[in-house]
């Protein structure tokens, strides 16, 4: 989520942290809120990171994440599959498309796909979807069920979603 709850960024935090540990590349799409949480710890805790944009390479959105976006593309890796030409000539409603298909990217490039938070709309369930067509490991926290305001996480799990109650479900299931 974009805008995720102090106990979201929380989480985030320690996951990336487990999991850099345990030295897994954290992958991410440079938004706001859980993706920046998660890009920023991986590097703060000495890890890997990929950020898979939904801009050319030559854009960054959000703004806030100029200098984000820049140390990870001298750093890390910076990905984009948008096209430079086209972007510049199509209107926002055209270039809103891509950003579902970077989370397909995220999916595809990844081991697996962990879900923090999410609202009932939320992009990250274009790549929930995405993770369970292609065939990878889709985990979603326990806290996710315990939304109420929710329905995807129930659904998620009986198409073959994790759920994690503790960080050993993912290792577990990882290794």
């Amino acid at each position: 989520t974009r805008k995720p709850s102090a106990d979201g960024v929380r989480r985030t935090r320690q996951l990336v942290r487990d999991l850099v540990k345990d030295d897994f590349t954290i992958v991410s799409g440079l938004a706001m809120g859980v993706d920046t949480a998660a890009h920023s710890a991986a590097i703060l805790n000495g890890g890997r990171t990929i950020a898979v944009i939904g801009t050319p390479l030559n854009t960054v959105y959000p703004k806030s994440n100029f200098e984000l976006q820049n140390f990870i593309a001298k750093e890390h890796l910076l990905v984009s599959q948008v096209p430079f030409h086209r972007y510049a000539k199509q209107g926002i409603n055209g270039n809103k498309l891509f950003f579902p298909e970077r989370n397909k990217t995220m999916s595809a490039i990844s081991q697996a796909t962990v879900i923090i938070e999410a609202g009932e709309t939320s992009g990250t369930l274009v790549q929930a979807r995405a993770a369970i067509q292609q065939g990878r490991k889709l985990f979603i926290l326990e806290s996710c069920f315990h939304n109420t305001a929710i329905t995807w996480p129930a659904y998620y799990e009986k198409q073959g979603a994790i759920r994690v109650r503790e960080y050993a479900d993912i290792l577990n299931a990882l290794r």
